[in-house]
């Protein structure tokens, strides 16, 4: 068991539309409406989070739920997930478990070599996303810079409260691996975030024979709360097509601007308990 967190507060934050997808819920709120005021009275629930290596005997089908959680099930066909598990656990990765290292991960976050696994089933698919990561590959491969492949998804209400201490753990360990205290030039890291969709109402015409009154708009949210900040400090970033409301992002980030990332993720994180 490396450390553990104990949440005695959730943050204070908006709750994803597709909260009720998850298999485990963290916190419940109950609202009741007295007159024309609304009160709500939230729940709290301690949890301690136990952050483990990755375990070959125990997480293997547990990450592959995980990954196709992640990518999708249209991308998890292309994507030999059995192998990519493999890589996973040989890599630097680590898990939270709340039941002991015999449970299954309720989260995952592993930092694979992309040169060492270049013919990798997992960096072929991603070469053949976007003419944007081959051309960056390329050039990763051309020059003496380093670049770690970052696979990592959770259960939909963990609390982002986990996530920087997560990548703190595991970069760690990606630094004694490497025999030399040193980390990754580039980080490559897929992600996902789903579309929000409404209504616009024409309040000017009253026609409602006219087909035009209701206008179907979208906006798109994150899954994950770190990646605006990983976004916003990215060399490279775009999105692919839109499937069931669900998009996958994708991201190429410097180690320095990683780091910077999961800061501003912390002090976001200070800001929502006050």
């Amino acid at each position: 068991m490396r450390n553990a967190i104990k949440l005695s507060e959730l943050a204070k934050r908006k709750r994803e539309e597709v909260e009720e997808d998850s298999d485990v819920d963290l916190s419940t709120t109950n609202s009741e409406l007295d007159d024309d005021n609304a009160s709500s009275n939230e729940e709290i629930i301690n949890i301690d989070f136990d952050f483990f290596n990755g375990n070959p005997e125990v997480d293997f089908h547990a990450l592959k739920n995980l990954m196709r959680q992640l990518f999708g099930q249209q991308e998890s066909n292309k994507i030999q997930l059995s192998s990519l598990a493999d890589l996973i656990l040989k890599s630097p990765t680590t898990t939270i478990k709340t039941d002991g290292e015999a449970s299954d991960p309720y989260c995952f976050l592993s930092i694979l070599n992309y040169k060492e696994n270049k013919s990798s089933n997992y960096a072929r698919y991603l070469a053949n996303v976007d003419t944007k990561l081959d051309t960056f590959f390329k050039s990763v491969e051309s020059s003496n810079k380093s670049c770690g492949l970052i696979v990592g998804e959770r259960l939909i209400n963990m609390p982002n409260q986990v996530v920087p201490p997560l990548y703190k753990i595991t970069l760690e360990d990606v630094k004694k691996v490497s025999g030399k205290g040193m980390a990754y030039d580039f980080y490559v890291i897929v992600s996902r975030k789903y579309e929000v969709s409404y209504d616009d109402d024409d309040d000017d015409d009253d026609d409602d024979t006219n087909p035009r009154k209701r206008v179907k708009n979208s906006e798109v949210d994150y899954f994950h709360e770190e990646d605006r900040f990983l976004e916003k400090h990215s060399k490279i970033h775009f999105q692919g097509p839109v499937r069931k409301g669900v998009l996958p992002s994708y991201i190429v980030i410097d180690h320095d601007s990683l780091m910077r990332s999961i800061q501003e993720l912390e002090e976001a994180i200070a800001q929502w308990s006050k």
